[in-house]
């Protein structure tokens, strides 16, 4: 079987700005899953994590074409994390030898089928965080305590798919879904929903600011990491049906907020290139990534140092002997510092700054900087002006 066959791709949407962030690697066989492979047998950490590890690897292979600007999610084991991890350093490694524009790769951690004591966990997640994948918690609310959020720190937390079916129904399912968004918040920490496959499911999640969705309901698994065609429905998009109830559904008090808290979680991946890359490198990632404002330069922390705008690059590599002047040039030079802001930052204060500053870039992207300093993403200044007017969001 070829690895084209092998594994598919399932989008992750932002409903607040009705794009793609993210696509989720997963099998389509059960020789591939893992829980299915060791039920029923003997199997000790040792086979599980290789198992896991080179499953791993594969599907991240398999994803030769990506688009840069939409991060790869590729889904290991709690029990991979603590004795494994350093297998998992190859990914980037493979990716970064591509000499192109690579995204960003988010390791959806899930409960571990053997053991892995929070300590190791813990340890192990700090390490592949520093080589430079980002942390996701997946399947919150059936393996891992509440916790470990604020001691890890997670770039995303999702839900587990049983809790999003049971969500419309009240009861435990509601409670435990409310402390997960409540301890995230207090961390800011993104929530994501899985297996949304129903419209009360979707407005019941509304009814909590849950706004980045995977499931049925919003697309199925795609053969490729390719955006295009992919459209979400305007009325799952708009502000409105935040606080609307379900059909049939009884109202329900309301709890969304009436803008996201902070502009994390409005981000979506910068396509970014080494500070010592060339003007022509950075023409083709443009030319490759046509739905990119511009490209983010890195130095080899991962820390923004300059800012390549599309149009203010273009003009200059197009003009009169501008190729034969700058394409074997580091692409630096041209570059403009980077409109950094802390991820952290509310909507408010986003909208404002952007006011503030030089009228000639004002739609630059906003640079999203981390605690350490890392870019976690970009913020198109369209989608925080949508926020700040009303504006619903249409695909």
């Amino acid at each position: 079987m070829s690895d084209y066959q092998r594994f598919v791709f399932d989008p992750l949407f932002n409903l607040r700005t009705a794009r793609i962030v993210g696509f989720e690697v997963t099998p389509r066989y059960p020789r591939d899953q893992i829980g299915m492979r060791a039920a029923g047998t003997v199997w000790g950490t040792r086979q599980i994590v290789d198992l896991d590890a080179g499953v791993a690897l594969a599907s991240l292979a398999f994803a030769t074409d990506c688009d840069a600007s939409v991060p790869l999610h590729v889904n290991i084991l709690a029990d991979t994390v603590v004795t494994g991890r350093r297998r998992l350093r190859w990914m980037l490694d493979g990716l970064a030898e591509r000499e192109r524009a690579i995204p960003p790769v988010v390791l959806e951690v899930n409960p571990a089928a053997s053991a892995a004591p929070a300590d190791a966990l813990t340890e192990g997640l700090a390490e592949l965080r520093g080589w430079g994948f980002r942390i996701a918690l997946d399947a919150m609310g059936r393996g891992f305590g509440l916790d470990l959020i604020p001691t890890i720190r997670p770039d995303l937390v999702k839900l587990d798919e049983h809790l999003v079916a049971a969500l419309p129904e009240g009861g435990a399912a509601t409670a435990v879904v409310q402390a997960i968004c409540d301890v995230c918040a207090a961390v800011g920490t993104c929530v994501a929903a899985t297996g949304v496959t129903g419209g009360d499911q979707l407005a019941a999640l509304r009814g909590r600011a849950v706004s980045w969705v995977q499931g049925m309901l919003l697309s199925h698994p795609r053969r490729r990491p390719s955006t295009a065609g992919v459209r979400v429905p305007v009325e799952l998009a708009t502000p409105a049906a935040e606080t609307a109830s379900a059909p049939g559904m009884p109202a329900r008090p309301p709890h969304p907020r009436p803008a996201p808290a902070t502009v994390r979680e409005l981000a979506q991946a910068a396509v970014t290139l080494p500070s010592t890359a060339t003007a022509e490198t950075a023409r083709r990632a443009l030319a490759d990534h046509p739905l990119a404002g511009g490209i983010v330069l890195l130095d080899p922390q991962r820390r923004p140092t300059g800012y390549l705008n599309r149009n203010r690059f273009m003009l200059a590599i197009s003009g009169p002997y501008g190729r034969a002047l700058y394409a074997a040039r580091p692409a630096r030079t041209l570059a403009d510092a980077p409109l950094l802001i802390n991820e952290q930052t509310t909507v408010r204060s986003a909208v404002q700054n952007c006011m503030q500053g030089d009228p000639a870039r004002s739609y630059d992207d906003l640079v999203l900087a981390g605690s350490d300093g890392s870019c976690s993403g970009v913020v198109r200044v369209a989608d925080l002006l949508r926020l700040a007017t009303a504006i619903p969001v249409s695909a």
